[in-house]
């Protein structure tokens, strides 16, 4: 599911979106998309703990007799396979992780992308770091301080919501939003004949593109 998330028309848009909004304003926007910003492997631990005292009361109260052996071993076995399998199934890491704690990883792997990406190094201070979970199903908008203090923080807010929101019609739902953005980013920041272009306009991507 995720590598779908990336398919051509998502990547086709996300192009559009940087070349639209670079063409119209001083922004330089960096494009990252993950698969997860945390590996939330308490989730593992309350589905495999779950099925493993799911398992023990089955085998103590079925009218089978198992060995003591069995009874000692099998469920903590099942658990723990249970428990492994949940790496497969990330909607059940989201929805066992509450949102609070979700948007807290992604608030601090999207900072530390921003770092990592240099989007702090531009001359005009205008970068814009899309920064895109997929297993939390969440977008984070990190500004550069000019870009920060152009664009009212509401309207930054109300496109990471839109964009999070939009998450599950696909990546180029996504990246429709972004390029719609594009006047407002003109507004806030117009381009000026000097402008270069200073970032990597490829997409940072760990998914799977198929």
């Amino acid at each position: 599911m995720s590598a779908k998330f990336l398919d051509d028309d998502a990547r086709a848009g996300f192009e559009r979106a940087i070349r639209t909004i670079e063409g119209a304003s001083a922004t330089e926007v960096v494009i990252a998309l993950r698969r997860r910003s945390h590996d939330y492997r308490s989730a593992n631990l309350i589905v495999g703990t779950a099925i493993a005292f799911i398992g023990l009361a089955a085998m103590l109260f079925s009218q089978h007799a198992f060995g003591l052996t069995s009874i000692l071993f099998d469920p903590f076995v099942v658990g723990i396979i249970a428990g492994a399998l949940v790496e497969l199934l990330p909607g059940v890491k989201r929805v066992l992780t509450p949102p609070a704690r979700r948007r807290q990883h992604v608030a601090r792997a999207a900072r530390a992308t921003f770092v990592d990406r240099g989007v702090h190094i531009t001359k005009s201070r205008a970068g814009l770091l899309v920064y895109i979970s997929w297993l939390e199903q969440q977008v984070t908008l990190v500004p550069d301080v000019a870009l920060a203090n152009a664009v009212a923080p509401d309207a930054l807010a109300d496109l990471e919501r839109k964009m999070s929101a939009a998450m599950g019609s696909g990546g180029a739902a996504v990246a429709a939003l972004l390029e719609k953005f594009s006047p407002e980013l003109e507004k806030a920041l117009p381009r000026r004949h000097d402008d270069a272009n200073e970032l990597p306009d490829a997409i940072d991507s760990d998914l799977g593109h198929k």
